[in-house]
């Protein structure tokens, strides 16, 4: 394959791949005494029992560096008001420390990892596993607690498609 099939390939596969509807998250872990988080949209859910999921992180990332240390993350569901706390964890170049500085967050349950206050639902996390594929990394956990924001009756979900924000009607 040449070069210019590469690049039409790859331009194109970006097109096509924001056609993909995705929920909007934030992973985070503590490293040392410092709360860390970022923004994702590629998450799933891998299996009921033992209940497991996946994140897609780079792996240059500091929130990878971050994980390479920890046992525990957490994953929190975005509710379709927190767009902002989306584009500012999402930003490129975001300090490693104080990251989650002016979010209302509490400590999960198990390990202590931050989970946002107003999530629509939050996942505590054990790292299984990490598996490199190209530029990512694929970060595996087994759930060890999990819970539902106050308002995840009423919410609606953060969905990201087309680079724009979005949601869904309720259920």
């Amino acid at each position: 394959m040449d070069q210019a099939h590469d690049d039409s390939l790859t331009e194109r596969y970006r097109e096509l791949s924001d056609d993909i509807a995705a929920a909007v998250a934030v992973v985070s872990a503590t490293r040392g005494k410092a709360m860390h988080a970022i923004t994702v949209d590629s998450f799933l859910d891998v299996s009921y029992d033992p209940p497991t999921m996946a994140v897609s992180i780079y792996s240059g990332s500091r929130m990878m560096e971050t994980l390479e240390t920890s046992s525990h993350y957490a994953i929190s569901l975005l509710n379709s008001d927190q767009k902002d706390i989306s584009e500012r964890l999402g930003a490129p170049g975001q300090p490693l420390y104080g990251s989650l500085t002016g979010i209302d967050t509490f400590p999960a349950p198990r390990a202590g990892q931050p989970v946002l206050t107003e999530a629509l639902a939050w996942f505590e996390l054990e790292l299984t596993e990490v598996l490199e594929v190209a530029t990512h990394s694929i970060v595996v956990g087994e759930v060890v607690s999990l819970g539902a924001g106050r308002d995840a009756g009423t919410s609606r979900p953060l969905l990201r498609w087309r680079k724009a924000y979005g949601t869904m009607g309720r259920r």
